[in-house]
């Protein structure tokens, strides 16, 4: 509670005042109350507050009649109302009055009641705050971290599953290439020395042109000959196109993919339904 400034004491206006009387309006010292206040005998029911530990409450002014400005004397039980004894006299005649304690008694006793009912309240939001900082937070937190565990191992198997089929179709591409490349190479082989004997058989004959002699013309013209008659009689062998790679088809690739998929998950859930 905030501290309330200190002042003068009104009846000795010498000491500092520690003291307020409710119904004096007045505020004291403590010895000005024992020796002074409380000697006067309609002072001694007078309600003294402790000005530091009541705080700004105690110099709320005494309220009176709007109408009359009067002192409050009396509570009207039917217009509930608090009069003075004007008010008695004027629009609140032969109405039913009671003491202004009286009610006021079985206000406070109301006000307990609603303070009970008010901190019931407040215990239950209290312990909903904490339930919310503990149970459902860790619950949010757990159930998050649960799904984005099964969301990650889920994609990791339809990953695995795509993978699988991936390198299957890519083996068997490379396997393709490697088989056809080798094939390709023994054909160059083969050509390259049919070329190689067809250019050399070429260039004697060639060289033959040139021969002058008659007699050594004819005597190497029947050994080439013979070998020409050899290597005529060989069959060329056609140059067949390689074989082509079967057609990729990427329905077939997503139908096997999905039916793996499916099987995979469908006996998941039928072990789920077992447990």
């Amino acid at each position: 509670m905030a501290q309330v400034p200190a002042g003068k004491c009104g009846f000795c206006n010498n000491a500092v005042a520690a003291l307020f009387c409710e119904d004096c309006h007045q505020i004291l010292c403590v010895e000005c109350r024992q020796n002074v206040h409380d000697k006067v005998p309609s002072f001694q029911s007078h309600k003294v507050a402790n000005i530091q530990k009541e705080g700004n409450r105690v110099f709320r002014p005494q309220p009176v009649c709007e109408t009359h400005k009067n002192q409050f004397l009396y509570y009207c039980s039917k217009c509930e109302c608090l009069t003075c004894a004007e008010c008695m006299t004027g629009n609140h005649n032969e109405h039913k009055t009671e003491k202004i304690k009286t009610i006021a008694d079985t206000c406070r006793q109301t006000v307990i009641h609603y303070m009970e009912t008010i901190e019931t309240k407040v215990e239950l939001v209290k312990k909903k705050l904490e339930t919310i900082d503990t149970e459902h937070s860790v619950q949010i937190k757990s159930d998050c971290e649960s799904y984005v565990s099964k969301v990650t191992i889920t994609s990791g198997e339809l990953h695995e599953i795509i993978d699988r089929f991936k390198q299957i179709h890519m083996t068997t591409a490379c396997d393709f290439k490697d088989i056809e490349n080798q094939n390709l190479l023994n054909k160059r082989v083969f050509f390259q020395r049919r070329h190689d004997e067809s250019a050399d058989s070429l260039l004697k004959f060639e060289n033959l042109l040139q021969e002058t002699n008659d007699c050594i013309f004819l005597t190497d013209f029947k050994a080439l000959q013979t070998d020409f008659k050899i290597n005529d009689e060989e069959t060329d062998d056609p140059l067949a196109c390689p074989r082509q790679l079967a057609i990729f088809h990427p329905s077939s690739f997503g139908r096997s993919v999905i039916e793996e998929i499916d099987e995979k998950f469908q006996m998941r859930q039928v072990m789920k339904k077992v447990k």
